[in-house]
């Protein structure tokens, strides 16, 4: 009897000891689980927003209109100035811009008005509007064809020849004809014409 006693004895102990581990590993995994627990977790990074002044995707910055891409103009149409040569000039008083029609006669001057007209040389002056009451010229008057070298005529009938020869299309030897054909005149007091320029404009 006393072996089979030892036996049993030896089968309890051996019963006793396995589960004394199973429940010493019970107790390791849960305090692995509440060291888990307890411990700093991992978190995905914070990501702060762009601040509103950076560029978007788009490249125009948050909060704000783009800008428009819309070329400004840099020829301007007949009577507005642009970019090219800046506002018209000025007239001094008492004198005028104008574009004779046909070749003088009997002291007076055939004209149509003008306006100024931006281009890329500076500008122009362009008739506008119909044929205007003839305006006289002064005795004493004076004139000067502009070209490269102005040349101050030395007797008003050499103005009178030189525009008709212009308006005719016709060369004049010497004296380059204005393209455009403008005048400057000057009036005195009594609204005839004391001097007569030749705008030029190649």
């Amino acid at each position: 009897m006393y072996p089979i006693t030892r036996r049993i004895l030896g089968g309890i102990t051996a019963v006793t000891i396995g589960a004394l581990a199973l429940v010493a590993c019970d107790a390791d995994d849960e305090k692995d689980t509440s060291k888990a627990a307890d411990g700093p977790t991992a978190t995905a990074p914070v990501i702060a927003p762009p601040p509103s002044g950076n560029p978007g995707g788009s490249g125009t910055p948050a909060g704000q209109a783009p800008k428009s891409t819309k070329p400004s103009a840099s020829r301007s149409s007949a009577g507005d100035p642009g970019d090219d040569c800046g506002p018209a000039p000025t007239t001094k008083p008492g004198h005028r811009i104008v574009h004779p029609v046909k070749a003088p006669s009997k002291d007076s001057l055939y004209y149509r008005d003008t306006r100024f007209v931006c281009d890329p040389n500076d500008g122009h002056y362009e008739p506008v509007g119909a044929e205007q009451t003839p305006l006289r010229f002064a005795a004493q008057a004076t004139g000067t064809l502009s070209g490269p070298a102005p040349w101050k005529a030395q007797y008003l009938g050499q103005v009178w020849d030189h525009i008709d020869k212009c308006l005719a299309g016709r060369t004049d030897p010497g004296h380059a004809c204005s393209s455009f054909g403008a005048y400057e005149v000057t009036l005195n007091a009594a609204g005839e014409i004391s001097e007569i320029r030749e705008i030029f404009h190649s």
